[in-house]
């Protein structure tokens, strides 16, 4: 069983209006005027409308914003952003981790928008490990539906867990306490 690790980097200003911007440029590494140098990754994602094929990241932020400013049901914060750490680098991209991310993501994909990306460089230890980053939007693409705040965000960690036994898996937290104040993860792991 290999170990994996859940973070919430939601520390920041996830209510600021460049929010979904920031975040979606960010995990598919878009060239940015502040960062040219980043070299796009792919886009993968759902519970959005065709952004266009090959999709485009302009696209699934405007999408993003538009379903959250045509929601009744919204928060503050916009997003959510966390990401799965595994302990080393993979061998090969065509492995089954890519399939449990892709499931992982398909979990929140029924009631909110999701997408999710492949890294392996980590910011901040300058090293390398495999990890995939993921967005979701609290903002329900459905009408009238509630938003996804830290409540509803814990009804869905215990069935990340079940998904991630079922790929020989096993969540935990990779936070200190002290940055777990967006959430009590520990009741969960």
């Amino acid at each position: 069983m290999i170990n994996v690790g859940i973070k919430f980097p939601n520390d920041g200003d996830f209510c600021n209006h460049d929010v979904i911007f920031n975040e979606l440029t960010y995990i598919f590494s878009y060239p940015t005027e502040s960062h040219p140098e980043r070299i796009p990754k792919p886009i993968h994602f759902y519970g959005v409308p065709n952004i266009g094929y090959p999709p485009q990241i302009d696209n699934l932020v405007r999408q993003f914003e538009h379903i959250r400013q045509y929601q009744s049901q919204t928060i503050p914060q916009q997003v959510w952003h966390f990401t799965l750490n595994f302990p080393e680098l993979f061998k090969s991209i065509y492995n089954p981790y890519f399939i449990f991310a892709d499931t992982i993501a398909r979990l929140f994909c029924y009631e909110y928008p999701v997408c999710y990306a492949y890294h392996t460089k980590n910011k901040e230890t300058g090293g390398h490990h495999s990890h995939f980053h993921y967005v979701v939007s609290t903002s329900s693409y459905i009408s009238d539906h509630p938003a996804l705040d830290a409540d509803r965000l814990l009804t869905y960690l215990p069935k990340m867990q079940e998904i991630a036994w079922e790929y020989n898996l096993k969540l935990y937290h990779h936070q200190r306490e002290e940055e777990l104040q967006c959430l009590n993860l520990t009741t969960i792991f």
